[in-house]
């Protein structure tokens, strides 16, 4: 038992919000959040240099504002859906990292794909995701951008056997998975993800157009699956593509995503965060994130660089739980999160209206050096072969009258079987 936990206050009377961990250092902050709102924020317990909250929902976005302003940190806390995880999250002591051999050996895959990929056909997609008034996760908005992507994915995920699933987490938005169903390791998976969700002040009502934060991010991951599965790539493990909801309030999607991973046992072997890929801040090419990531994975993304890309690349940290990579590392999942400039060079628009592709000179030629490594990370870990190209389109579209399991979707495309179905889609 860790005595070190001190709890601090409990208010019975007060109707459950959402618990979030967060350093202790933005406490005041958060305080004079509560007190300019008149909204109630519990402080439950402190550990060491982390504090959980009890917060309204409707005050995660003013809150992340907060820690936007005044800290520089994108979100800047973690939102759970009970107090134990808050707080067993605020006690966790660091799950070992799954060990992986790395290998580069499929060069020709690799090159075959990577010369498919379109700096055009990303920025368009860059484009037309931040022309939404926001992406917002409660937003109407935020709701018709996850329809929007799942579409997109549908239109080229014609091959037998891809599923694109609406995962509901009790919010308008939803967040959008989509599955290739490896061969000889199906039962092993690789994850390629980001977040979907913009924000700015005015949260529901708010022009956030997010091109950077994270249309860039998605728009790059949605170039690899195209290049992916037009190259007909057949990879032997599992790879998962994600478009998270609600990053920006505390990584609520990937918290949910991972917890559903876990509660289905599912193997995954390695994971890959893009939040961001479209400014060139800084002088070199690609950074990797050093702080809740792997060592081991981080090496292996610069000798892909390396490789493939043909990218300078540096290291440099975050300084907090920045991204949807944290979920991942807190799971013992190997993470790594490449970034598109050091963390203090990075896009001073964000979080605001002014955070346009034109930021970025109205071009998407940054994020295509994160497009190539998005594909070399997929092919040399899920490895596998090019195949014959098929034109058939069995793509899953939910049914707004049906329940399932989404892990049935995962399960299914790594273990072509069934389980019982109890999870409610859009």
């Amino acid at each position: 038992m860790r005595s070190a936990l001190l709890s601090l206050l409990i208010a019975s009377s007060a109707s459950a919000g959402t618990y979030v961990t967060i350093g202790s250092d933005a406490l005041p902050a958060a305080m004079a959040v509560a007190r300019h709102d008149h909204s109630p924020f519990h402080i439950l317990a402190t550990h060491g240099d982390v504090a959980v909250l009890e917060v309204p929902d409707d005050e995660l976005a003013p809150l992340s504002d907060t820690m936007h302003t005044e800290f520089h940190r994108c979100g800047g806390f973690v939102a759970h859906t009970s107090l134990a995880d808050a707080l067993a999250d605020a006690l966790a002591a660091p799950v070992p990292e799954q060990k992986i051999t790395y290998t580069l050996d499929h060069a020709d895959v690799v090159r075959a794909v990577l010369g498919s990929l379109d700096e055009q056909v990303l920025a368009a997609t860059i484009r037309e995701l931040s022309a939404m008034p926001n992406r917002f996760y409660k937003s109407a908005a935020g709701a018709e951008a996850s329809k929007w992507l799942a579409e997109r994915w549908r239109s080229f995920a014609t091959r037998p056997g891809i599923t694109i699933q609406l995962v509901d987490h009790g919010y308008p938005q939803k967040s959008v998975v989509m599955t290739i169903p490896g061969t000889t390791r199906a039962n092993e998976v690789v994850v390629i993800g980001g977040h979907l969700d913009s924000i700015a002040m005015g949260g529901l009502s708010s022009n956030a157009p997010g091109a950077d934060d994270d249309a860039s991010g998605i728009a790059t991951i949605t170039e690899v699956a195209r290049g992916l599965l037009g190259a007909d790539y057949r990879p032997e493990r599992t790879i998962v593509f994600v478009a998270y909801e609600a990053e920006e309030i505390g990584l609520l999607g990937s918290q949910a995503i991972v917890r559903d991973f876990k509660r289905a046992n599912t193997n995954v072997v390695g994971a890959l965060q893009l939040d961001m890929t479209n400014f060139k801040g800084s002088d070199k090419d690609i950074w990797l994130m050093k702080d809740f990531t792997s060592p081991g994975q981080n090496t292996f993304l610069g000798t892909l660089i390396d490789t493939y890309v043909g990218a300078t690349w540096g290291t440099d940290a975050c300084g907090y739980a920045c991204s949807d990579h944290a979920s991942w590392n807190q799971a013992g999942v190997p993470v790594s999160m490449p970034f598109e400039s050091r963390m203090a060079q990075r896009n001073q628009k964000i979080h605001s209206a002014k955070d346009t592709l034109a930021q970025s000179n109205n071009e998407a030629s940054h994020a295509l050096k994160f497009a190539k490594l998005g594909a070399a990370y997929a092919i040399e870990m899920a490895k596998g072969e090019l195949g014959e190209r098929s034109e058939l389109s069995t793509a899953v579209t939910p049914n707004e009258n049906s329940s399932h399991l989404w892990e049935l979707f995962i399960l299914a495309g790594i273990a072509l079987g069934s389980i019982a179905m109890s999870r409610r889609y859009p």
